[in-house]
């Protein structure tokens, strides 16, 4: 099985985090990588990914993860992409991947989708969330979706394209679902250590930590102990990153202890204003 991943990144200090070459290592062990970034990443930052990638670059465009991927395949060329079995999307806004991805694409190609992803989301209509995608062959020879991607332009809504994706790949006949079923129909990253202790999910999205007030329905106090206690994944890597974070407060006691200061301090703010 061949396959071509298009990576995306973001980053507002135009780093390449240890977390992004650590998901491009484990992501070159299952295709072929090619690497753009929205920013302008100096050279020193992009020489981290090279022994990983075969291509990475950045420059700012204002079309945030879809740009990115209509860039790189502007740069590679539909000629080439069609030679894979199949082309993975993806973005670094997740940390991991914290399972083993092979598997998932094993249980995966058991179900003969044309088209997969690993969470799917009912906000404003049924998608597949578009931080990992994967598209068999079938999909990358069709005009149809050539088209969708040249078609791509600067927006002010980052989930615009994601959105309709999915309903747009249907309509074209193509079958396609996702690794883990949203049956609540609810934000199901908001729940990561249920994710990776029932379902083996790879990855914990970033913003479910970080914002953890709007995104996350399982106690901070102990998301660092159950990501050890499930994963061997370096947690180091997510707290040296989290650190830059101004919306986060920390793990466990910490976190509590951060959250009753700025609690305080509202309200002291609120009595004497």
């Amino acid at each position: 099985m061949s396959r071509i991943c298009l990576f995306a990144g973001f980053d507002k200090k135009n780093t390449v985090q240890d977390y992004v070459v650590y998901l491009a290592r484990k992501l070159s062990k299952l295709s072929d990588v090619y690497y753009f970034a929205d920013g302008r990443m100096p050279p020193s930052e992009l020489a981290k990914l090279k022994p990983y990638v075969k291509y990475a670059s950045s420059a700012p465009h204002k079309s945030y993860d879809f740009g990115s991927w209509q860039i790189l395949i502007h740069h590679i060329g539909w000629e080439k992409i069609m030679t894979y079995d199949e082309m993975i999307i993806c973005n670094d806004s997740v940390y991991g991947p914290m399972s083993n991805m092979q598997n998932i694409f094993d249980y995966m190609d058991l179900r003969d989708y044309d088209f997969w992803g690993l969470t799917e989301n009912y906000h404003s209509n049924y998608h597949l969330d578009s931080y990992f995608m994967v598209f068999k062959n079938d999909v990358l020879v069709h005009p149809k979706f050539h088209e969708f991607w040249s078609n791509i332009v600067p927006t002010q809504n980052r989930k615009t394209y994601e959105s309709i994706l999915t309903p747009f790949l249907t309509e074209l006949g193509f079958s396609g679902n996702s690794y883990i079923k949203n049956y609540r129909k609810e934000d199901p990253l908001s729940y990561p250590v249920r994710l990776l202790k029932f379902n083996r999910m790879p990855f914990v999205r970033i913003k479910t930590l970080s914002e953890p007030e709007d995104n996350l329905r399982e106690p901070m106090f102990h998301i660092d102990t159950k990501l050890k206690q499930h994963t061997d994944y370096d947690t180091s890597m997510i707290r040296n990153h989290l650190e830059g974070e101004e919306t986060f407060s920390g793990f466990g006691l910490s976190y509590y202890a951060k959250k009753g200061a700025h609690g305080l301090k509202r309200k002291l703010h609120q009595w004497f204003k």
